[in-house]
């Protein structure tokens, strides 16, 4: 029975209920809007997205989507080194600070950066706000982070957080790849 049929049936049955009902007289009996006929509109099979990596530290964790090549490694150094401690003028491999961890990120690829964040930004290429990609840095005052995408940065937070993920809080990109 084609969708407008049905429509019709029903309307007409109500029709007949308000009609017997006692006080019928006040019932609406406007005819109902005509329906919609169903179409069969055939939906595109879903897409199978790649492998989401987890970059949450406990519960309620973001997932961000793995980059590929050169930033690829960056990004999954970066998130592997989540959970360590934070400890000043390191450079891994057990713990870091904010610049530490950004040049051992950045010497997985061959590219060696100084151990300073002031440093680190003045060799950078800017990139406008809006089109940051993960691998990025991300430079505010005496700090950096590598951006990982949605959003969200990997940093050597300080010494009560540690290397954790984080969301951007504002800053100035630079790109290294």
């Amino acid at each position: 029975m084609a969708a407008y049929e049905r429509a019709d049936k029903a309307y007409r049955t109500l029709r007949l209920q308000t009609r017997t009902a006692p006080g019928a007289h006040d019932a609406d009996t406007r005819p109902a809007p005509p329906a919609q006929p169903s179409v069969n509109v055939a939906k595109p099979a879903p897409k199978t997205a790649a492998p989401k990596k987890s970059t949450g530290s406990g519960s309620g964790g973001s997932t961000v989507k793995p980059s590929s090549g050169a930033a690829g490694t960056v990004v999954s150094f970066a998130l592997a080194q989540v959970g360590k401690r934070y400890v000043y003028a390191t450079s891994g491999p057990n713990t870091y600070d904010c610049s530490g961890l950004v040049s051992a990120a950045y010497a997985r690829v061959g590219i060696k950066l100084p151990h300073q964040s002031e440093q680190i930004a003045a060799r950078g290429r800017r990139v406008p706000s809006g089109q940051w990609m993960p691998g990025d840095v991300i430079h505010t005052s005496g700090h950096v982070a590598i951006y990982i995408g949605g959003g969200k940065v990997v940093e050597a937070a300080n010494p009560s957080a540690g290397v954790r993920v984080a969301p951007v809080r504002g800053g100035t990109a630079y790109r290294f790849l």
